[in-house]
Order: C-alpha cells, then structure tokens, then sequence
C-alpha cells in the first residue's frame, strides 16, 4: 500500500515538472519574440529632389491641314482619266482628272462660230450707221432712218458682247474638263476612279490637304494664356517657342509657334482656341493625329521634386511614406503640381529634405519598419521597367 502511495506522489511530481518546463519554455520563446520585433520590410527610397524647374503648360491638340479641301468637279460628264494615285503628294497645277471634253468642245466651236457672225453684223451696222448719219447730214434722209440705223449698231454691238460672253463660258468649261491641284499637298485614298459619271458642283472628286506646314489646334485658359503671352525664355516668347509631344510619348524634333488665335473666349468653356503653326518637311504629322502641345511659362525656384511611383493616393488626396531615422515611416498628405518626366513637383507639404519609399508604397502602413534600398534618380527608369 505504501508503495502505491509513492507511485502516485512521483506521478505527480512528474507532471508538475513537466508542466514548469513548457512554462519556461513559452515565456523564454515569448521574450525572444518580444527581443526581436517585428520584421522590417525592404523597399527602395529615394531623397526627395530640389532644383530649378520650368513651369510647363500641357495641352491636349490635334492636328490640322493648313489647307484643305473637297475638289467638286465643275462640269458634268464622265471621268476618262485619273492621273494619280490615292495618298499621293500632288503639286499646284497639276492635272488630276480629265471629264469628258466632246460636249464641251462642240460648244466652245459653236461659241466661236456666233462671236464671228455676231461681229460681221457689227461691222455691217456700223457701216449703215455712218452712212445715213452723213446722208442725214445732206437732208437726204429723214431722222427716223438714221435713228433706225444707229439703234441696230447698237444692237449689233450687245449681241457682240453677248456673244463674247458665251465663248468664255466655253473657254471656261472646256478648260475644267481637266481638273488640276489647287495646291501642293496629299490626296486621300478615297479618290473617284475612271468611269464615274459627276455632276457640276455635287460630289468629291478627292480630297487634298496641305501638311507642310501643319496646324495643332488646342484650347487654352484665358489666365494662362496671358501668362504665356507675357513670358519669354531663352528660345524667345513662350507662345513662339511650343513643344509637341506626339501619341507615343515621342517629342516631335520641330519647335512650333502660335499663329492663329480666335477672336474671343468661348462662352461654355472660358477658353481660348489656339492654332500652333509646325513644320513638318518629313510628313510626319498626319490631319486627325492626336499631340501634347507643352509650353515653358516660367520656374520653380528650388522645386521640390518626388517620383511619381512614390505617390499613394486614398481618398482623391495624395500621400508620400517618410522613412525616419529609426527606419519606421510616416504617411504625409501632400499637394501635387506638374509632372516633370517620371517626377512630379510638390507644391505643398514636404520641406525637401526627406527621404521616401518609392517602391513597395502598396505595403506600407503608418509606422511600419522598412530595410531601406536607396536609389538614384538615374535608376528610376530601371525600377518602372522592373
């Protein structure tokens, strides 16, 4: 019985030990848990950038023919020949199309047949016009017969003129039988082909514009326009000196001018419509293309500069990550002006000597640790490909 006893008490004993043992060991796991901290976060951040920078106007345009036009035929016929092809560049004088000329040239003969007989009957009117008139003078006819004799002068010399007329028209539209350019520039590709038959003034033969130069035609605020009117920089005025940034981010390598402003503001929109003047010897830029037009009006002195990618947005307000001495990071609202390439300017909220977390801004969280990586402004093009 004794022995039974004993066995229960070492039982316990055991236990009991076993017990103080995973005590230890969980308050000893928990306190090197608690030695640790939690795990910091690698990121890349960047210094915050200050320097001189231009103050540049965006606007969105697109491009215009200088000139254009829809070439009507002027005659009525059928289309014998066609003497280019669609998206050719054509010059001023230069036959396109040929109408069927025979109706026409029957007509200008027969114009100029009834000019000649319409001036031999002159010729006989003056004739009998100058005799009774001296036969007048001798008493030898009477009034009547010399008035007579004048009025059909007279009219022998309207039926001339009237003639003359007719024969222009001939002239006229014997010569529009051929259609020529009315000046250099592209045809479309939806050109009328032999055998069409057109009318007078109806229709499109083909459509030719002019793209050297070209217009970009884009609207402006009446406040920066006045701005912009009053600036000028090293490459002159601001108006005279534009930038056109094209579909695919590319800068197109010719400066343009502002040549063309309307009369006055838009009453639904308070804005100004402009027409930038660019050269374009190379037909680059094609009627209908889409274009930035970017205009210097000025600088920022010492601007501060952040990454775009740096920037969080919650709420329609912007918000960087400042990373601290103690690499925990604090979430600051800012307030945002013009991109400058892949950064951005920072009109308010930073003193511009901050250090912020540029890539993994998705995972952070106020007062997270991070393992900072700093980056140059030179590897910003490698971390957007990466």
């Amino acid at each position: 019985m004794f022995s039974f006893i004993r066995s229960r008490h070492a039982k316990k004993a055991l236990a009991a030990a076993m017990a103080a043992t995973m005590i230890l060991t969980v308050a000893g796991c928990a306190k090197k848990e608690q030695q640790a901290g939690p795990q910091a976060t690698l990121v890349k951040t960047m210094k915050v950038i200050k320097r001189d920078t231009p103050i540049v106007y965006d606007y969105t345009g697109f491009v215009e023919a200088t000139q254009e036009m829809n070439l009507a035929p002027q005659v009525t016929g059928q289309i014998i020949g066609k003497y280019f092809k669609g998206g050719d560049t054509v010059q001023a004088g230069q036959v396109l199309y040929e109408i069927d000329p025979r109706t026409y040239k029957a007509n200008l003969l027969s114009a100029e047949g009834n000019l000649a007989s319409a001036r031999a009957s002159l010729a006989n009117a003056e004739m009998d016009a100058e005799r009774y008139t001296k036969l007048y003078e001798q008493n030898a006819v009477s009034k009547q017969m010399m008035d007579n004799a004048v009025m059909m002068r007279d009219q022998a010399r309207a039926s001339v003129k009237a003639m003359e007329g007719l024969l222009l028209n001939a002239q006229i539209n014997m010569e529009e039988t051929k259609v020529t350019a009315p000046f250099t520039g592209r045809t479309d590709t939806s050109s009328l082909e032999v055998g069409n038959y057109v009318e007078a003034g109806k229709g499109t033969l083909t459509k030719i514009s002019n793209t050297d130069p070209v217009f970009v035609k884009f609207s402006i605020a009446e406040p920066e326009y006045l701005t912009l009117a009053a600036t000028t920089s090293e490459g002159g005025a601001s108006l005279d000196n534009l930038t056109a940034v094209l579909a695919n981010g590319e800068t197109y390598d010719v400066k343009g001018q502002v040549t063309e402003v309307n009369r006055g503001i838009s009453d639904n929109t308070g804005t100004l419509t402009i027409k930038a003047t660019f050269k374009n010897p190379n037909k680059k830029l094609l009627p209908g293309m889409f274009a930035h037009i970017q205009a210097t009006g000025g600088v920022y002195d010492d601007a501060i500069l952040v990454p775009q990618r740096s920037v969080a947005q919650l709420m329609y307000k912007n918000f960087v990550y400042i990373v601290g001495e103690d690499n925990k990071v604090t979430m600051k609202e800012i307030s945002l002006g013009q991109n400058v390439g892949r950064l951005v300017v920072v009109t308010n909220g930073l003193k511009g000597d901050e250090t912020l977390v540029v890539e993994g801004v998705g995972k952070m969280r106020q007062g997270a640790l991070v393992a900072p990586q700093p980056i140059t402004e030179a590897d910003l093009n490698t971390v957007e490909a990466k």
